[in-house]
């Protein structure tokens, strides 16, 4: 018993020595990646024929409904290679095309990839993710090798399911009450809109047609529909009033209401030809839609505009007939008082010639006798206008009444400015004296101010020429007149001192203008320098932020800082030339770099997310800055599957073949 459990302790340990000194075969079922020729191949073993069969039906129904070509693979392992690699080498020598998908799985090594190209259409990136992660790593988990397959056909040929009747009809129904719901608010909505437009339209000036270009076609139908009968009514009115006044005052008194409402109502009838043509032809194009309503629009403001010019006449031809006594006792009371003022004015202007040299009265010195043949005139007239009004009025008659009155009112109205140039004449010399030194002293430093300002016209913009010859037209008045003063402004100080403020009142103007443009020219100077400089800075920003991340960029960041180049380009370039524009061009250029740099942002944050999903932290900032090429843009990074290239000089056609959905991994 003891020599035959000592020779079975030495027949095992020999055993043992010899299996540890001995080589290990390879792993059963290791399987390098090899061209498939069949839709299924199961080297692992893995399917029974009822699972063959099953997965045999799913890949001939998805692509007898959609054409895409799905093959499964079953071994033991990889060989030792990450399962999208095996996948994406076992494909490449294959020679899949980009409607063929491949689902490869390792059953002992527990590991799978499922890669469908990006080609395909029907599906999406998100879709495919789903399938492999909800519909095939758990089929996988359970050993249902074949359900697995089944899975990743059925997830590419997934066909939405008819819904519940009574849900869709419920469904529709309410779709249809928002819709009703939503067209009486759009309905509602558009008419606060039209009306606030017509408001807004009724605000411009109706008789520019420049300022009309700016208003809204649909603003201007309205308001030249609006306009039509409102002016239609005041002509209708106007005509009315016009007929009772002609049988009233007779024809010649009311000539000018009549001309005002016969040129309102051709023009009316103008503005209503054209408002015809545009009711009858709705196919007419918007421009020319337009230019025939601006020209109603313009054509009846300017009937409209002929009666208002005549409205404040007519008032006070109609008052005077029904106040007529009123009025011309005022008219008398008038005639008392200019009549007393006669006597001590004829003293006042007698004392003023021993005061003053004749020259400084010449503008005076007959007024005395003029106020007393314009009382005279005025006196008639006013007897002439009671005799009138104190009898029946008959047509006709009235407008000897209206004749007369105004007469008498014009006649004392120039006595009473005759008279008071007389009381005003010693005042207004005595200033003259007083104030002429300082007067002509500040006309010479205002004509060295033009001197100066005349100088800088070769540096001056063309839009300032017109103000300039203004100016030195201006200048060489304002010499004249102190010329003059100089030689005669002892003799008739009133007169030089007119002529020197005259002139200094239309120095000053003009010098205020053109140093208006020239702080105009500053500012707007100043404004281009800040414009260019910020979207200088924008531009640059954004375009070495692009540059730096160039590899998770898309087309849309990119087009908008090229437009914001172009922009900045055409600021420079209109700096001499227009300013406003070069600005625009300026601010339109930190616009866009603003806006690419927004959307290059969010490029770069969706470029990240997507390689955190994919675990390739490793090179994500390498492809982001568009050191290595991927396939980033696409959004085709799923699982652990990827692949990279260098850049290097040269197009762009060998950057990227396209890309893959899905993945694959562990299970």
């Amino acid at each position: 018993m003891r020599t035959a459990r000592l020779l079975s302790v030495i027949l095992t340990i020999l055993t043992v020595g010899l299996a540890g000194g001995l080589p290990l075969a390879p792993a059963a079922g290791a399987q390098p990646p090899a061209q498939l020729s069949n839709y299924i191949t199961d080297d692992a073993g893995a399917l029974l024929n009822s699972g063959h069969e099953a997965v045999t039906s799913a890949l001939d129904r998805l692509y007898t409904d959609r054409h895409i070509r799905l093959w499964v693979v079953y071994v033991d392992n990889f060989s030792g290679m990450s399962p999208a690699n095996w996948a994406q080498r076992t494909r490449n020598i294959s020679d899949f095309g980009t409607y063929d998908a491949l689902l490869a799985v390792a059953t002992t090594g527990r590991a799978y990839a499922f890669l469908v190209p990006s080609a395909v259409r029907s599906v999406t990136p998100s879709q495919v993710d789903g399938v492999r992660r909800n519909q095939i790593e758990p089929a996988l988990r359970r050993n249902d090798w074949s359900g697995a397959a089944v899975a990743a056909a059925d997830g590419l040929n997934t066909t939405p399911g008819s819904p519940n009747r009574v849900l869709l009809l419920a469904a529709l129904g309410g779709i249809v009450v928002a819709l009703v719901v939503l067209l009486i608010f759009m309905r509602h909505r558009a008419r606060r809109r039209r009306a606030a437009a017509l408001a807004a339209a009724r605000r411009v000036d109706p008789t520019d047609a420049n300022a009309l270009a700016d208003v809204p076609l649909q603003a201007l139908d309205d308001l030249s529909r609006a306009m039509v009968v409102d002016v239609d009514n005041a002509v209708r009115t106007s005509s009315n009033e016009l007929t009772l006044a002609v049988e009233e005052f007779g024809a010649g008194r009311t000539e000018p209401f009549s001309k005002a409402v016969t040129n309102a109502q051709a023009a009316l009838s103008q503005a209503f030809t054209v408002r015809q043509h545009l009711d009858d032809d709705a196919t007419l194009p918007a421009e020319q839609r337009r230019q025939l309503l601006t020209q109603v629009i313009v054509t009846a403001a300017s009937a409209d505009r002929e009666l208002d010019s005549q409205t404040e006449a007519f008032e006070q031809l109609r008052n005077l007939v029904i106040n007529a006594p009123s009025l011309l006792d005022g008219l008398t009371q008038q005639y008392v008082e200019l009549t007393t003022r006669v006597a001590p004015t004829e003293q006042r202007l007698a004392e003023l010639h021993n005061e003053f040299d004749a020259a400084a009265l010449t503008s005076v010195s007959g007024n005395v006798a003029t106020a007393k043949e314009r009382l005279a005139f005025a006196d008639r007239n006013i007897g002439s206008a009671r005799a009138v009004a104190g009898q029946s009025a008959t047509a006709g008659q009235q407008t000897g009444l209206v004749d007369s009155f105004r007469a008498a009112e014009s006649a004392l109205g120039q006595a009473r400015a005759l008279l008071d140039a007389v009381d005003s004449a010693a005042d207004d010399i005595r200033r003259a004296i007083a104030e002429l030194p300082s007067v002509m002293a500040e006309v010479q430093a205002g004509v060295e101010h033009a001197n100066q300002q005349l100088q800088k016209t070769p540096k001056t913009k063309s839009s300032q020429s017109s103000h300039t010859t203004e100016l030195a037209a201006a200048r060489d008045s304002a010499t004249r007149a102190l010329d003059s003063a100089h030689g005669g402004g002892s003799v008739d100080p009133l007169s030089a001192f007119v002529q020197l403020t005259q002139a200094d009142t239309v120095l000053d103007r003009l010098l205020a203008v053109l140093a208006e443009e020239e702080a105009n020219a500053d500012r707007l100077n100043r404004a281009f320098a800040q414009a260019v400089f910020t979207a200088e800075s924008r531009v640059h920003g954004v375009s070495e932020y692009i540059d730096t991340r160039r590899g998770s960029i898309g087309a849309e960041a990119r087009t908008r800082l090229e437009e914001a180049k172009r922009h900045l380009q055409a600021a420079q370039g209109k700096n001499s030339t227009n300013l406003a524009e070069a600005i625009a061009h300026a601010n339109a250029a930190s616009t866009l770099a603003a806006q690419s740099q927004s959307l290059a942002n969010a490029d770069v944050q969706t470029a990240q997310r997507a390689y955190a999903r994919s675990q390739r932290g490793s090179d994500t900032g390498a492809m982001i800055g568009g050191i290595i090429v991927g396939d980033l843009l696409s959004g085709g990074l799923g699982g652990g599957m990827g692949s990279w290239s260098p850049t290097s000089f040269g197009g762009s056609s060998g950057a990227s073949d396209g890309g893959f959905m899905g993945g694959g991994g562990r299970f």
